[in-house]
Protein backbone atom coordinates (compact mmCIF):
# COMPACT_ATOMS: atom_id res chain seq x y z
CA UNK A 1 0.00 0.00 0.00
CA UNK A 2 1.11 3.72 -0.54
CA UNK A 3 -0.09 7.26 -0.32
CA UNK A 4 -0.78 8.22 -4.11
CA UNK A 5 -0.79 12.34 -5.00
CA UNK A 6 -2.39 13.57 -7.77
CA UNK A 7 -0.35 16.45 -7.92
CA UNK A 8 -2.87 18.75 -9.62
CA UNK A 9 -5.53 18.28 -7.27
CA UNK A 10 -3.29 20.11 -4.59
CA UNK A 11 -4.63 23.04 -3.39
CA UNK A 12 -1.35 23.48 -0.73
CA UNK A 13 -3.19 23.63 2.17
CA UNK A 14 -1.24 21.79 4.21
CA UNK A 15 -3.71 20.31 6.34
CA UNK A 16 -1.84 17.24 5.14
CA UNK A 17 0.81 18.37 7.37
CA UNK A 18 -1.27 19.38 10.08
CA UNK A 19 -2.59 16.05 10.75
CA UNK A 20 0.30 14.29 10.09
CA UNK A 21 2.65 15.76 12.88
CA UNK A 22 -0.79 16.12 15.05
CA UNK A 23 -1.51 11.89 14.78
CA UNK A 24 2.49 11.34 14.97
CA UNK A 25 3.72 13.55 17.13
CA UNK A 26 1.19 15.01 19.59
CA UNK A 27 1.71 18.64 17.76
CA UNK A 28 1.04 21.22 15.01
CA UNK A 29 4.52 21.80 13.44
CA UNK A 30 5.30 21.03 9.62
CA UNK A 31 9.25 20.02 10.68
CA UNK A 32 8.05 16.99 12.65
CA UNK A 33 5.03 15.99 9.58
CA UNK A 34 6.13 12.84 7.52
CA UNK A 35 4.08 14.63 4.47
CA UNK A 36 5.67 17.68 2.76
CA UNK A 37 4.50 19.81 0.89
CA UNK A 38 7.13 21.99 -0.97
CA UNK A 39 5.46 25.35 -2.95
CA UNK A 40 7.26 26.32 -6.46
CA UNK A 41 6.53 29.55 -8.63
CA UNK A 42 3.65 29.50 -10.48
CA UNK A 43 1.60 28.29 -7.59
CA UNK A 44 2.10 24.81 -7.90
CA UNK A 45 2.14 22.82 -4.99
CA UNK A 46 3.63 19.51 -4.32
CA UNK A 47 3.14 17.13 -1.47
CA UNK A 48 6.14 14.48 -1.01
CA UNK A 49 5.24 11.37 1.10
CA UNK A 50 6.84 8.10 0.94
CA UNK A 51 5.92 5.70 -2.24
CA UNK A 52 6.75 2.91 0.11
CA UNK A 53 9.05 1.05 -2.59
CA UNK A 54 9.16 -2.84 -3.14
CA UNK A 55 13.02 -2.42 -3.63
CA UNK A 56 13.55 0.10 -1.09
CA UNK A 57 17.15 2.10 -1.69
CA UNK A 58 16.65 3.80 1.93
CA UNK A 59 16.19 -0.22 3.49
CA UNK A 60 19.84 -1.38 1.38
CA UNK A 61 21.73 1.82 2.47
CA UNK A 62 20.77 1.46 6.27
CA UNK A 63 23.72 -0.13 7.40
CA UNK A 64 21.61 -0.56 10.84
CA UNK A 65 19.17 -2.56 9.27
CA UNK A 66 16.41 0.03 11.43
CA UNK A 67 14.31 0.26 8.07
CA UNK A 68 11.83 -2.47 7.95
CA UNK A 69 9.17 -3.96 6.41
CA UNK A 70 5.67 -3.67 8.49
CA UNK A 71 3.75 -6.96 8.28
CA UNK A 72 0.45 -5.67 8.16
CA UNK A 73 0.76 -2.51 5.71
CA UNK A 74 4.39 -3.30 3.93
CA UNK A 75 5.02 0.18 4.94
CA UNK A 76 8.82 0.85 5.19
CA UNK A 77 9.43 1.72 8.98
CA UNK A 78 11.73 3.19 11.46
CA UNK A 79 13.00 1.22 14.29
CA UNK A 80 14.27 3.74 16.39
CA UNK A 81 16.05 1.37 19.07
CA UNK A 82 18.43 0.68 15.77
CA UNK A 83 18.51 3.94 14.21
CA UNK A 84 21.64 6.23 14.71
CA UNK A 85 20.34 9.07 12.65
CA UNK A 86 23.35 8.67 10.20
CA UNK A 87 21.33 10.06 7.32
CA UNK A 88 22.35 7.62 4.75
CA UNK A 89 18.46 6.04 3.90
CA UNK A 90 18.00 10.16 3.49
CA UNK A 91 20.48 10.31 0.97
CA UNK A 92 19.05 6.73 -1.06
CA UNK A 93 15.82 8.13 -1.24
CA UNK A 94 14.69 8.95 -4.29
CA UNK A 95 11.96 11.32 -3.65
CA UNK A 96 13.63 13.02 -0.49
CA UNK A 97 11.08 11.24 1.59
CA UNK A 98 12.56 10.42 4.33
CA UNK A 99 14.01 13.33 7.28
CA UNK A 100 15.85 13.82 10.10
CA UNK A 101 14.06 14.33 13.23
CA UNK A 102 14.66 17.82 14.97
CA UNK A 103 15.06 15.85 18.69
CA UNK A 104 18.11 14.58 16.62
CA UNK A 105 19.71 10.97 16.15
CA UNK A 106 16.80 9.08 14.28
CA UNK A 107 15.39 9.43 10.87
CA UNK A 108 11.26 9.56 10.30
CA UNK A 109 9.01 9.01 7.35
CA UNK A 110 5.34 7.82 6.43
CA UNK A 111 4.48 4.74 7.86
CA UNK A 112 0.98 5.06 6.73
CA UNK A 113 -0.79 5.39 10.27
CA UNK A 114 -0.72 1.41 10.43
CA UNK A 115 -2.98 1.19 7.55
CA UNK A 116 -5.03 4.39 7.74
CA UNK A 117 -2.92 7.63 6.72
CA UNK A 118 -4.89 10.60 7.91
CA UNK A 119 -3.67 12.92 5.71
CA UNK A 120 -5.46 10.96 2.95
CA UNK A 121 -8.98 11.01 5.47
CA UNK A 122 -8.47 15.21 5.54
CA UNK A 123 -7.53 16.10 2.54
CA UNK A 124 -9.91 18.23 1.50
CA UNK A 125 -9.01 18.18 -2.64
CA UNK A 126 -9.08 14.67 -2.75
CA UNK A 127 -5.22 14.50 -3.77
CA UNK A 128 -4.32 11.91 -1.77
CA UNK A 129 -5.25 8.60 -1.87
CA UNK A 130 -4.22 5.03 -0.35
CA UNK A 131 -3.91 2.53 -3.03
CA UNK A 132 -2.93 -0.98 -2.82
CA UNK A 133 -0.24 -1.55 -5.55
CA UNK A 134 0.82 -4.52 -7.33
CA UNK A 135 3.67 -3.09 -8.89
CA UNK A 136 6.97 -1.03 -7.38
CA UNK A 137 6.50 2.40 -6.60
CA UNK A 138 9.66 3.79 -7.55
CA UNK A 139 7.98 4.91 -10.11
CA UNK A 140 6.62 7.36 -8.26
CA UNK A 141 9.89 8.31 -6.46
CA UNK A 142 10.73 11.88 -7.74
CA UNK A 143 12.22 15.33 -6.24
CA UNK A 144 9.57 17.92 -5.42
CA UNK A 145 11.57 19.95 -7.49
CA UNK A 146 11.21 17.39 -10.43
CA UNK A 147 7.53 17.04 -10.30
CA UNK A 148 7.18 21.01 -10.32
CA UNK A 149 9.00 20.93 -12.98
CA UNK A 150 6.96 18.52 -14.85
CA UNK A 151 3.99 20.33 -13.85
CA UNK A 152 5.45 22.96 -15.61
CA UNK A 153 6.29 22.01 -18.71
CA UNK A 154 2.58 19.99 -19.08
CA UNK A 155 0.32 22.44 -17.87
CA UNK A 156 2.48 26.08 -18.28
CA UNK A 157 4.18 26.66 -20.98
CA UNK A 158 4.15 23.65 -23.11
CA UNK A 159 8.24 22.73 -24.17
CA UNK A 160 7.58 24.56 -28.26
CA UNK A 161 6.81 27.65 -26.50
CA UNK A 162 9.57 27.24 -24.11
CA UNK A 163 11.90 27.25 -26.68
CA UNK A 164 10.49 30.26 -28.92
CA UNK A 165 10.91 32.62 -25.29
Amino acid sequence: MAVVVDYKLCTGCRLCEIICSLTNEGKISTALSRIKVYSFPPGIDVPIVCAQCEKASCMEACPQNALERDEKTHAVTVNAKKCVGCGLCLEACPAKAIFAHPKGNIVFKCELCGGNPQCVEICPANALSLVKVSFDTRIFAKKAEEIAEEMREAFILPKEEKSLA
